[in-house]
Parts: C-alpha cells; structure tokens; sequence
C-alpha cells in the first residue's frame, strides 16, 4: 500500500469517526450516574486523534463531574491515556477543575506532545469538523509537564492566568522528524512558561506569554491578538477573523508562529492557509485574516426521513490572506534557525475561495464542496508558476446539531 493509499484511508477514519460523534452530547457520553450531582463520562476527543507526527493515536478519556448545577461549584476530574504505533509514544495525564460562581481553578499533569510554534488558540473538537486543522502539526515537542491557572468572568470579560514547568525533547530537526523508534538522538528542551489572557464578549482575545528555554538559555515573550466575529442578515451571513502575533527575537522555534497551510489534506479547515504545506511558512511577525460570504438560507432544501438524507445547498465565497517576516531574513525571505530552515510569507499570500456548503445532509452532517487558489507576487521565492498545488479542491463538512 502506498503512501497515498494510506493517507486517504487515514481520512476516511476521520470522517467516520466525525460521524460516530455527532450524536453524542457534546464530545462526551455518560457512562454512569446523574448529570445533576456527579456522573462519569466517556471523552470522545480522547478515544482517537491524529497529527502529521504520531499518525493515529488511540486511546481513552474519563471525565468525573461532581456538583454540576449546585451551589458549592462544578468539580470536574479527567484522566486520559493513549498510544501511537506509528511512533511507538504513550502518552497520557490528568487534570482537575473547581468552579465556583465566576471563578475557576485548574491543574494538570502529564506526558503528551505539544506542536511547536502554534498558533492556534482553541483547542481542535469533533463539534467543529473545520477546526480540526491541528490535525495537520507536524514539528512536535514531547514534553512531561505540570500547570495550574485561574480564570475569572464578569461583565462579558474572561481574565485569566496559567503557569507551566516542562522536561523534554524536540522530535524534529533540519533534515526531518526524529523517532526514537529509528534510534535517533532526540534534542533536549526544558523550560517554563506564564500565560496571561484575556478575552471578552465582542470576539476579541489578547494573549501574553513569557519564559525560559534551556539548555540554550533562550528567554522570550510572546503576544499575539485575534478577533472574530459573525453575522446573519436576511439575505446574507458571514464571519470575519483577524489573528497577529510578535515574539522577542531570540525567542527559540518552539515559541514562533507556524503559519504552514493544510494542503494534502481533503478536508476544508478554517483559519489556515489552504494551499499551503505545512510548516511552509514561519514567521515570528505575523498578521492572518479570513472572511467569509454565504446566503442566509439555503437555495432550497429536501430531506428524506426514512433514509435521513437531504439537501441544503449554501453557496459561499471568502479570502485568506497572511504576511510575516522573520528578523534577520535574507531578501527571499528566507534564513536557518537553529538547523531548520525557515521560510516567512515576507511579501503576502492571498486565497480567494468558493464553494457550496449541504450539497448532501447525510445523518447530522452537511457535506459540500470548495475550491481555493494561491495568488502570491511574482518576484517571491514561493510563486509557483503552474504548480497543481496553486488549487485546492476540498470537501466541507459541517455538523447540523
């Protein structure tokens, strides 16, 4: 079986798992006991998840609720473990929450891998098919870690803080990715971070991180900022977001931003550079946007109850766009960065897109179609002139709970 073979099996799996969930409440199914004061719960989101590094990962996640609803607060304790063949990595850990009114306390602990240079602020779910482009992190950090934070609402406004102490290793450097499978040496990386952030009811989010990176003694801070919002009018509806972040100049890889695209994958994400590979483009400068147009209702819609198959035809168009540099750059854009090296989106990139969203409502997911194409300067170094991969032809799908 080749490569290709493989990937396209890996992706029916995603969507046939995509499927099992959509019924459930949320990513979790009660196991035992009542909602209203404690019950134990099966955590979908741990069961199965994939990235570009370990492939498949399988495993589980338990989640205990005590209190929910009452005065005392929500007490909420996860325990999850999983494995990855392709790597040959366990990983695995546990958390626990107390919330009282406007206020929550958490920690963790555990061994997992984190990817390097993220710039993704939400955490990827089932919920949301299109923001599973996580999936495509590829340079990964295996760490074993311990946090605890504080959050607290009011008035439409989240504040919150989190601090986090790690012993690791990188799993990648400039000739590719490291397995210890494959008896490579695997670069040590330890370190501790703080986080601040904040975040309020208009969709705009602020976040300031800071640290220290050893052994090369590498201390950095970070911010970055992105706001989204959403709409619907009686004809037409849409989104907008806006992302940008700087990082101190010796700030190490692992704290820069990975502006690499989800190309070679089928499925439409969101907020990503779709013609993109990934890890295509770094930057430790950046600016994102996206916006999207779609018809407040559909051009018509039939469904069939006895087969539970329908249609709901949404035609949309949209763009992405994304700039970055990285301080110390050649003319091209280009530099080598602690032995990878790296290519920013110094003179833009731009994707118009269009497609039709429900073209088959199958059970509770809407499948559609999209196609997006890659328009960059022809003087930058990563034009291609002619390249299939200028287009990206992908298929949508939304859940309809």
């Amino acid at each position: 079986m080749n490569e290709a073979i493989r990937m396209k099996c890996k992706w029916l799996i995603v969507l046939a798992v995509s499927l099992a969930c959509a019924p459930v409440n949320g990513q979790l199914i009660r196991l035992t006991g009542n909602s209203a004061r404690s019950a134990l719960y099966l955590d979908l989101d741990r069961v199965w998840s994939y990235n570009l590094y370990e492939h498949s990962r399988w495993g589980a996640g338990l989640r205990l609720k005590c209190g929910e609803g009452s005065e005392a607060g929500l007490r909420q304790y996860d325990l999850w473990g999983g494995y990855s063949s392709y790597a040959q990595l366990i990983t695995g850990g546990g958390a626990a929450e107390w919330s009282l009114g406007p206020s929550t306390l958490y920690g963790a602990a555990g061994h997992n891998l984190w990817a390097a240079a993220v710039r993704h602020t939400k955490a990827a779910s089932f919920n949301n098919l299109s923001s599973l482009s996580s999936f495509m992190a590829k340079r990964m950090n295996e760490r074993s870690y311990a946090l605890a934070g504080y959050r607290h609402k009011v008035s439409g406004l989240t504040v919150g803080g989190e601090a986090m102490v790690y012993a690791g290793r990188r799993l990648y450097d400039g000739a590719g990715l490291l397995y210890r499978r494959d008896g490579d040496v695997l670069p040590r990386e330890d370190g501790w971070e703080v986080r601040l952030q904040l975040k309020n009811a208009s969709g705009l989010s602020l976040q300031l991180q800071g640290g220290d990176v050893w052994p090369a003694r590498n201390a950095f801070v970070r911010l970055m900022a992105e706001w989204e919002h959403a709409w619907r009018g009686k004809v037409l509806g849409g989104e907008v977001y806006a992302q940008g972040g700087i990082v101190t100049r010796e700030a190490p890889y692992t704290y820069l931003f990975d502006l690499g695209g989800t190309w070679g994958a089928p499925l439409y994400f969101e907020r990503g550079l779709l013609t993109a590979r990934p890890v295509e483009f770094t930057a430790d400068f950046f600016g994102f946007a996206s916006l999207r147009l779609e018809l407040a209702n559909p051009l018509y819609s039939h469904w069939n109850g006895m087969f539970a198959v329908g249609s709901n035809p949404v035609p949309f168009v949209g763009v992405n766009m994304a700039w970055g540099i990285l301080r110390g750059m050649d003319s091209e854009g280009t530099m080598l960065r602690e032995g990878l090296t790296l290519q920013a989106p110094h003179q833009g990139i731009v994707e118009p897109m269009v497609g039709v969203d429900g073209l088959l409502r199958w059970g509770l997911v809407d499948w559609g179609v999209a196609a997006a194409w890659r328009l960059t300067p022809k003087g930058a170094i990563y034009h291609r002139e002619g390249s299939k991969e200028n287009l990206a032809i992908l298929v949508t799908a939304k859940l309809t709970l």
